[in-house]
């Protein structure tokens, strides 16, 4: 899984696939944060290419995300809540975003 959203870079190119590079969760603290790596395609990935470029989403609201009711419900999984993380943060980059 991962996310298609065109975001440019500061050098003017774009990423159009973004790939969850590390989930770090620690829950004890109820903390964590999400590290997307971004591509020029899908492609570019499977290539081992180098990303062109990151974000970092810190994970706001630890229960609701990774509680383990919300890990437990029939195919969910870290990983896939921190993709639903990033596409529902109010007027983030990646709202609107595709599954791919």
């Amino acid at each position: 899984m991962a996310l298609q959203q065109i975001i440019q870079h500061p050098t003017g190119t774009y990423s159009q696939y973004w790939k969850i590079r590390t989930l770090n969760l620690n829950h004890t603290a109820k903390t964590g944060t999400v590290l997307l790596d971004g591509y020029v395609s899908e492609q570019a990935r499977v290539d081992n290419k180098i990303p062109l470029d990151e974000r970092t989403i810190p994970v706001i609201d630890f229960d609701t995300w990774f509680s383990p009711a919300v890990i437990d419900a029939a195919g969910m999984n870290e990983v896939k809540s921190a993709y639903l993380l990033a596409k529902s943060i109010p007027n983030g980059e990646f709202v609107g975003s595709t599954d791919v």
